[in-house]
Parts: C-alpha cells; structure tokens; sequence
C-alpha cells in the first residue's frame, strides 16, 4: 500500500493526482489537501490558453535552457487532447452536465484557433515578438496562416489601434479551466483510493531525511508515504513555516487579473491577442464555454500581471480599468455594452529566476511542482505525468533536473540584456497607459532615465555579471528578492 498525499488543488496538483487514481492498487490511497474555496487560484483564473508559439518573444529561444522550456510547452499542447479524453472516459455519466455532450474537439470547452494581432496601441516591441512569433512558427514548422485583420470574426478595434499585421494558429486552442478543475473534482471523487481534505497545508515536518506528516491549518497531521507539494505561490510560506532544511529559492505571487465578460451580440468564436508586451501577456480574449443548449456568449479577457511578496484577495482597480479600456478599443468596441460577470484574480507561482521548479528535493519523499507562472494549466498534462512517475519510484526525462527545486538560480541573462529587455519593456507598458512623449527629446530622455535607475539597482545589489530577470525589478528594488 502506498499513500500519497497532495498538497494543493490546483490543475497541477488535481491531474497528477488523476495520474496516480488511474494505475493504484485497490489498497493504495490518495490524499488531497486544499480548500474548495481556492481563493487566489491561477488555475481558476486562468484563460487557459495553450499557446506555445503565441508567447514567443523576441529572443526567447536563443538559450538552450529556453529551448527546453518551450519543448515542454510545445509537447504539452499536444498532450491535452488526449488527457482531456481520459477524464471524460473516466467520468463515464457522472461528468458535469456542462461536460454532458463533450466529444473534447466536436463539444465546446476545449477548442482550438488563436489569432495574434499586431496593433498599434503599444510600441515597437509588439512589432519584434510579432516578428519573433512568425519566425518560430516558420522555423518549427507549425502551421499557421497570414490573414487580413479585417477578416478576424467579432474584431473591431478603435481605428488608431487597429491591427497592421495577423496571423492564425490552428493548432493553439484554449478551455474553461472552471469547467475542467469541476470535471477532475467529480472525476476523482469517483476513485474509492481518494479522499478530499478540506483545508490547507500549514507547515512541514521532517526527521531522518524524510517529510513525516503535513501540518494542517487546524493542527491536524496527514502522515503519507510520499508527498507532492503542489500549492502554488504558497509554496515559499509553507516552507518558511516548516523549518525543514529544504533550500529552495522563494516563490513569489504573480497576481494577475482577468475578466468574465457576456457579450450576447459579439460571441468570440475564437482566441484574439497580441503578442507579449510590458512585462505581461498582452491582451487577449477568449471563448468562455458555458454548458450545451445555452448561449455561448461568455468571453474571458485579460491579463495584468505584478509580482508581489504576498497575495491580494482584490483586483486592483488600475487592472480592471486597463483591461476593460484595452478589450474595447483594442479587441472590440462595442465590448461597452457587454456585462461585466466576474473579475478573477489568481496567483501566478513565480520563482526568484522566473524559471520552473520541479522535482525531488534532497529529503526522498517530498516533491516539489511550482514555478509555472502562467504556465500552469498549459503544462498539466506533461508536468502531471512526470510528477506521478516521480511520486511512483520511477525515472523521468532527465533533462527537468535542469529546473530542480534547490538549484541555485538560474542566472541566463547579461546584465546588458537584462537592463535593455527592462527598459523596453517598461516603455512598451508606459505607451499601453497612455504615454505620450513631448516632440522633442523626450523619448530618449525617459528612455535614459529607466537604464540609469536599472544600472544603478543593478549595482546596489552587487549585480555585475548576471542580470535581474524584468519581472523580478521590484523585488529586487525593496528587498524581498536577495542576489
């Protein structure tokens, strides 16, 4: 008998535990910790996009390191089809009734089609991702289509922002990822090896080299064979609770926001965004399936993004106000009438160097999965079935040791690159909110001033030879984020 416990409820944490369900033993158990609450839930507030090449940025391919990263996400799109179809065969007639008449392709909460537009609402950095997009789309030979902006369904920007460029992926599609955590909830409650414990992780406790139990909040103990620690941006404050001598670099909480709009007279049929742009993922908006037989008229826009030391319960409303502005001048105007239905804000584990973690750790029952950013839900399929096998004593691709819990940071910029990826992302943000420079030498003058201050933050942390990851600046800045 082998007891595994969960820490965390997540799309991670839920779909490696479907993992487990699908090969125990009659005598095996699975343990789930989590409440159903899920306040700050990433998975929840998630568009759930699986795009790989849409997220390319300039430059972003160039280390070998990255390389690998993108691999990951490329074979993890391709695995969501398949996954999807093992739960809805697991769920048989217990699937929710949104679930009722899905056939993963031919139902609606899982659909593919995302186009990228190139606009004019930001700066030229839009215009090199663009670039980068196509280059890699070429270069990987992944299918994709130029088209006329004009011919994008339900697109209709304000005249000055209107797209320049498009272009279509077919193969980069999306799902309601509320819909898709309510079908693992159901899905696994109907294995009788798992159990639900409704409440969190508090702390850790290790003796001889190994987690012993998990303290709850309530001050109960869950004692298992093996652990996966899998709670997101929490992950840093459990360790700190914990005092187990396990030296991973802190996780901080990327809070990002995103919207749930009706627009009964402009239903998205598909995936609209830009390319990344100011330190976040642009903007976008995407189907938001509701069930079969009722109006498919939901769209979820979003996301803002801001790396913080602890988590918000609230959307800020400087958030709101950007994504609501930028969905109806950049994706389509008569978005003024739509409802506004639900403003979700969810925590984007986001480690010290930006970069995974996942793994084993050096005590042999503790595994660790956090780190994804926005990259969660995209990645559950691959990442669900290398931390079961890990949680099962088995081997996985050798080369995720490359992103092990307690690695030192992953260093992969110059501090060249990294002041001048900063400066041009923060221009590129300071345009989306309205900068609008004086004719004169203005530009050149703020440009400046921003590499001035990133040369001196860089000095002031002893930053010589390796350079402050962009999303990392404030961390650094006010000292939540050692060197």
């Amino acid at each position: 008998m082998v007891h595994s416990v969960i820490l965390g409820n997540g799309i991670v944490a839920l779909s490696t535990a479907f993992r487990l369900a699908q090969k125990a033993k009659p005598d095996d158990h699975i343990t789930i910790v989590g409440r159903q609450s899920r306040e700050g839930s990433a998975t929840l507030a998630a568009a759930a996009m699986l795009n790989s090449f849409a997220e390319i940025e300039a430059g972003g391919l160039d280390s070998e390191i990255d390389l690998y990263r993108f691999e990951l996400s490329h074979q993890a799109t391709r695995m969501w089809p398949k996954f999807e179809e093992d739960i809805i065969r697991a769920g048989g007639s217990n699937l929710p009734s949104k679930c009722a008449t899905c056939q993963v392709f031919t139902g609606g909460c899982y659909e593919r089609g995302t186009y990228i537009v190139n606009n004019t609402a930001a700066d030229d950095l839009d215009d090199e991702n663009y670039d980068a997009i196509v280059d890699a789309l070429t270069a990987f030979n992944e299918q994709y289509h130029h088209v006329s902006p004009r011919d994008i369904p339900n697109y209709k920007p304000e005249q000055r922002y209107r797209a320049t460029r498009a272009v279509y992926i077919p193969n980069e599609g999306w799902l309601n990822p509320r819909i898709v955590v309510e079908k693992l909830d159901k899905v696994l409650a109907l294995y009788p090896q798992v159990d639900f414990v409704e409440d969190h992780v508090a702390k850790l406790h290790a003796a001889h080299g190994q987690i012993t139990s998990a303290e709850l909040s309530d001050g109960t103990a869950i004692e298992g064979d093996v652990y996966l620690l899998a709670t997101g941006a929490s992950v840093s404050d459990i360790l700190d609770a914990s005092d187990i001598g396990v030296p991973i670099q802190r996780v901080f909480y990327g809070v990002g926001t995103s919207l749930e709009i009706r627009s009964p007279d402009h239903p998205h049929k598909k995936c609209v965004r830009t390319p990344n742009r100011g330190l976040a993922c642009g903007i976008y908006s995407v189907p938001y399936f509701q069930g079969p037989n009722v109006p498919n008229d939901h769209i979820l826009i979003g996301a803002s993004n801001f790396i913080a030391p602890w988590p918000y319960s609230y959307g800020r409303l400087t958030s709101i106000e950007g994504l609501t502005r930028a969905a109806m001048v950049e994706l389509n105007t008569n978005f003024y009438r739509a409802d506004l239905v639900r403003v979700n804000v969810g925590w984007r584990p986001t480690s010290q160097d930006t970069y995974p973690l996942i793994g084993r750790t050096s005590l042999k029952n503790l595994i660790v999965a956090t780190g994804t950013k926005r990259d969660g839900f995209h990645l559950a399929p691959l990442l669900s079935e290398q931390m079961a096998a890990l949680m099962s004593g088995q081997t996985v691709d050798e080369r995720l040791a490359v992103f092990a819990p307690e690695r030192t940071p992953i260093r992969n910029l110059t501090r060249k690159q990294a002041v001048e990826k900063a400066v041009r992302h923060q221009i590129s943000a300071a345009y989306q909110h309205g900068y609008s420079p004086s004719r004169s030498r203005m530009p050149e003058a703020v440009i400046q001033m921003h590499r001035d201050a990133l040369e001196k933050l860089h000095d002031d942390i002893g930053a010589e030879d390796w350079g402050i990851p962009p999303e990392m600046l404030d961390m650094y800045r006010y000292g939540h984020a050692k060197a």
